[in-house]
C-alpha cells in the first residue's frame, strides 16, 4: 500500500516535471517565432496567431492547405485550376448564403421593431 502510494507520488513529480518542461518549451518557441517576425519586419503578434489557431483550428487548417497548395505548383495543372474553380464557387456560394442571411435578420428586425446592431447580426 505504501509502495503505491510512493510510485503514485513519483509518477505525478515526473508528470509535473513533463508538464512544466513543455510549458517553457512552448513559451521559448513563441519568444523567438515573435523575434524572427520583429526581424523580417512582420507586424504580427505570435501570440496572437497562436490564439487564432486554438481557436479556429479548421480554418487555419484550410488555409495553410490551400497557401501549401499555390506553393507547391499545384495552380499549374488543369487539375489545380478546377479544384481552385471548385473551392472558389464554393466560398463565393457560402458567403453569399451568409450575407442574405444578415439582410433577412435586418428586415425581419425592422418589421417587427426590434432594435438590434449590425454586429450581433453576423
Amino acid at each position: 500500500m505504501e509502495n503505491d502510494k510512493r510510485n503514485d507520488q513519483h509518477q505525478e513529480s515526473r508528470s509535473s516535471f513533463a508538464a512544466e518542461v513543455a510549458h517553457k518549451a512552448e513559451d521559448r518557441l513563441e519568444d523567438t517565432t515573435q523575434e524572427y517576425l520583429d526581424k523580417a519586419g512582420v507586424g504580427l503578434d505570435a501570440r496572437k496567431i497562436v490564439s487564432l489557431i486554438r481557436d479556429q483550428p479548421l480554418k487555419c487548417a484550410g488555409a495553410v492547405a490551400a497557401a501549401g497548395f499555390v506553393v507547391g505548383g499545384g495552380l499549374s495543372g488543369a487539375l489545380g485550376l478546377a479544384v481552385l474553380g471548385f473551392l472558389a464557387r464554393t466560398a463565393v456560394r457560402a458567403t453569399v448564403y451568409d450575407l442574405l442571411a444578415v439582410a433577412r435578420n435586418q428586415r425581419n428586425q425592422r418589421s417587427t421593431g426590434a432594435a438590434g446592431d449590425f454586429a450581433e447580426n453576423i
